[in-house]
């Protein structure tokens, strides 16, 4: 700053800012240093949003097709089975309900590798009163 770009109240001289300039340096990293936590923010962002799509994409996903009550003490339930690629495997729960919503039997199936990713696959579960109802629970893969 010069002589005719001080003000008239202006106290500190161009020497009083060359000597303080001199005294106090700029950081010179402070520029890389901001460069470097926005970079980092970014690839934080990145993978989090890459995890996100990533575990939210299931490799196996089963729904009931349809289920037949074949008498007072079994259901046969037919459920649809969609897998990422025909080596995914998974499991679930298959239970049956009664008319007043109480579970009356219930079965582990496990989702085993195969040779297409859509399939159909019937199971029965075994009750021990009449079942009006099938069901799906804790579906997963198996990684």
């Amino acid at each position: 700053m010069s002589q005719s770009e001080q003000g008239p109240d202006d106290p500190v001289s161009a020497e009083d800012r060359e000597r303080i300039a001199r005294r106090y340096p700029p950081r010179p990293g402070r520029r890389l240093w901001l460069v470097a936590v926005v970079v980092l923010a970014g690839l934080v962002l990145a993978w989090t949003v890459w995890a996100g799509l990533h575990a939210s994409a299931d490799p196996v996903r089963v729904q009931v097709f349809g289920y037949q009550v074949v008498s007072d003490f079994r259901v046969d339930v037919t459920l649809e089975i969609h897998r990422g690629t025909p080596s995914d495997t998974g499991s679930c729960t298959v239970y049956a309900t009664s008319h007043d919503s109480q579970r009356v039997g219930e079965k582990q199936l496990v989702i085993g590798p195969g040779t297409a990713e859509d399939v159909r696959v019937t199971t029965s579960v075994k009750t021990f009163s009449r079942a009006v109802t099938a069901q799906l629970e804790n579906c997963q893969a198996i990684r």
